[in-house]
């Protein structure tokens, strides 16, 4: 009796198992995406305004006679930006950022060091209709380098030239006019001027040299106004 029972059972069970594969087999409706590759809009003719934050460190030479390793160590920078999405996959805009540095030096406990850049870039979306959405950015601009030692005659202002700029951002995007990712770059920088103390003229650095920042964080992307495309997808006719 309890054999004959166990058999039933098993018999059910094989049963039920074939029907659902079975309805699985006939099935023919679409499965919906996963969250990550679910397509969005995309910004189009839009403001955008970008924030960031993170890591920031200088490297190389600023002329002949000083070393960026002998003015400031590691730090940590905010930047803002303000652009114009141009189409869905590109973006031009102005970009700006304050930077505070680890001063170096006998007097380092008493100095601070600040940096400032101010400038222009394109921005590429290198796919703007998806959930993931890296982006390149290249730029050039302005920076400056001042350090707030003690006493005014020891202040040092430096002034430069960002050569070129290349940033990649992995946005994350949450909405259509919201994205947030990890972001990380450098740049390519020379200094021409210096102002030492309580001088009123800046003079040449001697010995300019090619130096370089580079720096890791995170940014925010948010788009206002403008329109929100969907990607056209094209089917090749037979």
């Amino acid at each position: 009796m309890k054999a004959n029972t166990g058999f039933a059972v098993a018999a059910a069970a094989l049963g039920a198992l074939c029907a659902r594969v079975a309805s699985a087999q006939d099935y023919e409706g679409e499965v919906p995406p996963s969250y990550l590759s679910s397509p969005l809009r995309a910004p189009g003719n839009a403001l955008e305004l970008g924030v960031g934050a993170g890591y920031t460190q200088g490297f190389g030479d600023i002329g002949s006679e000083r070393r960026i390793r002998d003015v400031s160590g590691p730090g940590a920078g905010v930047a803002l930006k303000l652009g114009y999405r141009a189409t869905p996959k590109l973006g031009l805009g102005l970009t700006s950022s304050y930077e505070q540095y680890m001063a170096m030096g006998p007097d380092r406990r008493d100095t601070d060091v600040r940096g400032l850049t101010a400038g222009a870039e394109a921005r590429f979306h290198l796919a703007p209709f998806q959930r993931i959405d890296p982006v390149i950015a290249l730029g050039s601009g302005y920076r400056a380098l001042w350090t707030a030692a003690p006493g005014q005659e020891r202040d040092t202002l430096t002034h430069g030239v960002e050569l070129a700029r290349l940033t990649a951002t992995i946005d994350v995007r949450m909405s259509d006019s919201v994205a947030l990712g990890p972001s990380i770059g450098g740049g390519l920088n020379v200094f021409f001027l210096e102002r030492a103390g309580g001088a009123s003229a800046a003079h040449e650095v001697r010995g300019s040299r090619v130096n370089s920042f580079v720096f890791a964080g995170i940014e925010g992307r948010f788009d206002l106004g403008g329109q929100r495309v969907r990607q056209i997808v094209e089917i090749a006719r037979r």
